[in-house]
This record gives structure tokens, C-alpha cells and sequence, in this order.
């Protein structure tokens, strides 16, 4: 019945006619026959391809990540050590591996279980570990654990983590992910804490989210980035990417799969770049080494392969399991919405292009590690009084329990846009001249196939730090002729709220062709 759909887009087609995105799951026995058949021939599609002759994430797998054994053994000997959300996945495989290395004492804080009063030794483990109950929102238990343990060295790891929950409990996560984070740096000041290693997310690389979990562990890059400056403990902190050992997109596709149900796939086109939880350890161990002191140095895998499509690994499933499942597209939730904007990366170095590190961090700071398969950045600068004063309002909308969460999600949006803002504001004309060009890849926009709608938060912000700032000197230094500049200024224009940037923009090119003409002529 599909012998006519001879692609793998005419057979995507086909199911999303059969299930258009935001149905239910299909129930209809021959709509599942359908789209079993045709996820069928889709596989053989991909097969034909070259694609599904393994396990996608394979090489993300089986990768390795250097530990720098001997300096971390020396910085952790005879010290006690605590992590925030220590019974989660990557925090019982951190403690795992501190216990191993040899630490005096390791101390675990996580709301898992706080409906008990008083920590617990963990069991069959030493007795040097110990667990407890508390969430990081409450001020008052963790400066009694922090009084009662004395660490000398924080992993603060806790967190919502999942980018669809976080978007249905919005208030929980600003508060947990945000307020809890500054409590944290609170009483690692307070307490006299040695270092504090924070656990972040390549997402946070972004210019701008409006997603809850992004923006969240945007804002505490920002929280510790003005912590390095104000305070005494020397912070760092790592990036991570997608998790494949607790991946929840993996642990749904594998549920379906061991369940025989229909498979739900967001999209066709959605790519991800794995990472196993052996790399994720290794990086938060290795930014003990890599800190430094009032600075904020983050580190994360060099490496990262090429992204792998979620219905790749889908399909890969159904094959392995010898199963005739059908997959179908329920369309993009909440939190998983914003596409990736080209003027994200550093095009001019595009054989270690990375997406976890952002074309402003890399004209800031950039290296590789000793072993090679390390970047180490900073954050750049921004401006610390705008984000308190954002911080101030964003938390007095939480404290109002009768502000819609959909408020605090747009205040949210708000804060990050602003406090961006003040990043471009500081970085150079040229760098973001450069941002703006690749972003908005003229070619293909010229060519009707690249529409510039989706990007929008991106471009206004690079427009709206270049407008005042640029001039002929600057547009003259940048590699980007007057001509190619008055096509970026076009493209533009399908922007209504950049009208006013746009006449200052053209304004510079005008006074450029004035000066260039005045010059010839007195050449002559």
C-alpha cells in the first residue's frame, strides 16, 4: 500500500496525514496497520541510506573523557565533600567515583525522600557517606547540614532537569533551579566553603530562551558568574548535553518499545548530541583542576560527534526488538520549541564547531585542554546590576501565590532578554556583525528556503546592541562589504519592531559612501 511512497519524506508525510501533530495516540486498528506499514518502509528508506546499521548513539556511548587523576586525588584528599541532588542518576555516580578517590566524607542533599526527619547512611555503603533529606529552597537546613558538615567542596548538581516538566510546574522550577541555586551560594560563602562546582547545560549557551529550564540554568550561570566577583569560594562549572544513561526521550522510546505501543516522536528533523554519564563525572571532577579564582571558567566534552535524529534512534529500536511497531509525530511540546540559530556557533573555525558554546564565549575565552578532548571558556561579562534588580522582580512574582505561572514564564523570558543584552552590549561591533550574518545566512534566506521569523529574539538582540554602537570606522573594520551589509539590512526589514534600528544601521552605510566619495574626489 505504500509501494508508491518512495522517499523518507513522502512516507513522513503519510503519517503525519494519518496522525496530524497534536493528535492522541492512534487507536484506530487500521490506522495502526497504516503506519506500521509504513514505519516499515520507512526503516527500509533509512537502511537504503546507509543509516541503521548500528546503535546512533553509539560512538557517544563508548566515548571517554581524560580524568586529570593526580591534581583532583590531591584536591580532594581529606576533605569532605557534599552534592546537591547526590541521590540523582549523575549524583550517585559522582559519589561512586569521590569515594573511590578517596575523600574523608561525603555528603548528599536531595529532596528524594524528605518526608524523613534526619539523614541516613547510605546502605551497604561506607558510613562516611550520608544522606539528607532537604530541599535547596530551604535556607535553614542547609545552613544547619553546612554547619554540622563543614564541606570544603560542593557539587551542586540538584535540579529540574526535564524541559517538558519543568514547563508544567513553572513556579517549582524558578524557584528550585534559581532561588534554591542561590542559596546555595549563600551558604558556600557563608560556611567557607573551598570550591563549588555547578552542573549546567549546553542549552544555557543560547543568546535567549523563553524555555523554563533553559532560562533557569542561564540565569545561574549568571548567579555564579556574579558570585566569582563578590565572593571568597572559587566557582566553576561544567556543561552538559543530552544524558543518553538518563535520557528521558530514551527511556519513553525504550517504555513503547518494551510496552508494543505506538511510538511518539516529537518531529522528523530534531537532532541531539549524546553524552554518557562516565564524561558528565569526569567534567565535574576536572573543573576542580580547571578553576580558577574570580573567574568563572566552565568546561565541557570537545567532542561531541555529529547529532543523531530522535527518529533514527526510534526506528533503531523497532528493528533491535524484532517488533512491527508504528511510530507517529505528536508534534513539539512546550520547552522543546526553540530552533537553533546559526549565529549560535563560531563559523570561523568550523572544524571544532561545538553547540554547547556560544560565538561570544569563544571571542572571550577559549582552549583546549592539555589532553584534547576538553574546551575551557569563561562567561562573559554583563551588566551585575541589571540582573539583581530582574532577579528582585522575578522573585516577588514567585512570592505572589496569585501570579499565574504563565507570568513568571514571560518575566522569565524578560529577565534573560535583558540581561543578554547587556553580554552584546559589551562584546565588539565586529563579533557581533559576524553573529548577525551568519544568523541570518543571506544566501539561503535570498533563496526563499531560510525564513527568519523563528529567530527573531535572536536577531532583535544583535540588532539592538549594534545599532548606537556602530559606525564608519567599525563597519570599515569588519569584513563585510557595503554592499552584503545593505542585503542584512533588507532581510531585516520584514521586522517591524526593528524599523528604528534599521534607519540608524542605514544612516552608517549612507555616511560610509559620503566619506569614500569625498575621499575619492580629493584624490583627484
Amino acid at each position: 500500500m505504500c509501494t508508491h511512497l518512495v522517499t523518507s519524506s513522502d512516507i513522513i508525510a503519510r503519517i503525519q496525514e494519518l496522525v496530524p501533530p497534536g493528535s492522541p495516540e492512534p487507536s484506530d486498528p487500521g490506522i495502526l496497520q497504516q503506519l506500521t506499514d509504513l514505519t516499515q518502509a520507512l526503516i527500509k528508506a533509512y537502511q537504503a541510506s546507509g543509516r541503521l546499521q548500528g546503535d546512533p548513539f553509539d560512538e557517544a556511548w563508548t566515548r571517554s573523557l581524560y580524568l586529570y587523576e593526580t591534581e583532583v586525588r590531591s584536591l580532594l584528599h581529606n576533605q569532605t565533600v557534599l552534592v546537591t541532588g547526590g541521590e540523582g542518576f549523575v549524583g550517585t555516580q559522582l559519589i561512586s567515583k569521590l569515594l573511590e578517590l578517596g575523600v574523608k566524607r561525603v555528603v548528599s542533599i536531595d529532596n528524594a525522600r524528605c518526608e524523613q526527619a534526619t539523614p541516613q547512611p547510605i546502605p551497604g555503603q561506607a558510613p562516611n557517606v550520608m544522606l539528607y533529606p532537604a530541599d535547596v529552597r530551604d535556607l535553614n537546613a542547609l545552613r544547619h547540614i553546612f554547619a554540622s558538615e563543614k564541606p570544603a567542596i560542593v557539587f551542586h548538581l540538584a535540579a529540574i532537569r526535564i524541559p517538558g516538566l519543568a514547563e508544567k510546574i513553572i513556579r517549582e522550577t524558578v524557584t528550585s533551579n534559581i532561588f534554591g541555586t542561590q542559596n546555595i551560594i549563600q551558604v558556600c560563602e557563608e560556611y567557607g566553603v573551598q570550591q563549588c562546582i555547578f552542573s549546567s547545560t549546553g542549552k544555557a549557551s543560547r543568546y535567549w530562551t523563553g524555555e523554563v529550564y533553559a532560562a533557569t540554568k542561564k540565569m545561574n550561570e549568571w548567579l555564579f558568574a556574579q558570585a566569582v566577583q563578590h565572593g571568597s569560594v572559587q566557582y566553576s562549572m561544567v556543561r552538559f548535553t543530552h544524558m543518553l544513561n538518563n535520557s528521558a526521550m530514551c527511556e519513553q522510546i525504550n517504555h513503547k518499545v518494551e510496552a508494543g505501543r505506538p511510538i511518539n516522536i516529537h518531529a522528523p528533523e530534531r537532532y541531539i548530541v549524546g553524552q554518557n554519564v562516565g564524561e558528565a563525572v569526569h567534567l565535574l571532577l576536572n573543573a576542580l583542576v580547571f578553576s580558577k579564582p574570580k573567574c568563572l571558567r566552565f568546561i565541557l566534552v570537545r567532542n561531541l560527534g555529529w547529532p543523531t535524529e530522535s527518529l533514527e534512534f526510534a526506528l533503531h529500536r523497532i528493528l533491535e526488538s524484532g517488533q512491527n511497531l508504528p511510530i507517529y509525530f505528536q508534534g513539539i511540546p512546550p520547552g522543546y520549541e526553540e530552533s537553533f540559530f546559526l549565529g549560535q556557533v563560531d563559523w570561523n573555525h568550523q572544524t571544532d564547531i561545538n553547540t554547547l558554546i556560544n560565538a561570544l564565549e569563544t571571542e572571550h575565552f577559549y582552549e583546549i585542554s592539555s589532553s584534547g578532548d576538553m574546551i575551557v571558556s569563561e562567561t562573559v561579562p554583563f551588566a551585575i546590576a541589571t540582573l539583581t534588580e530582574q532577579l528582585s522582580q522575578l522573585r516577588l512574582l514567585c512570592e505572589d501565590a496569585t501570579c499565574p505561572p504563565v507570568e513568571i514564564k514571560h518575566k522569565l523570558g524578560d529577565v534573560i532578554r535583558t540581561v543578554a543584552l547587556t553580554t552584546f552590549n559589551q562584546a565588539s561591533v565586529a563579533r557581533g556583525l559576524e553573529i548577525l550574518k551568519w544568523g541570518i545566512n543571506l544566501k539561503r534566506y535570498e533563496q526563499g528556503v531560510f525564513p527568519l521569523e523563528p529567530y527573531q529574539p535572536f536577531i532583535e538582540l544583535v540588532v539592538h546592541s549594534l545599532h548606537h554602537r556602530l559606525n564608519v570606522d567599525a563597519l570599515q573594520a569588519c569584513k563585510i562589504s557595503q554592499e552584503e551589509f545593505g542585503r542584512l539590512l533588507l532581510a531585516l526589514s520584514i521586522f517591524p519592531s526593528l524599523q528604528h534600528e534599521i534607519e540608524a544601521m542605514r544612516s552608517v552605510v549612507c555616511n560610509t559612501n559620503l566619506i569614500e566619495h569625498r575621499r575619492t574626489t580629493a584624490a583627484a
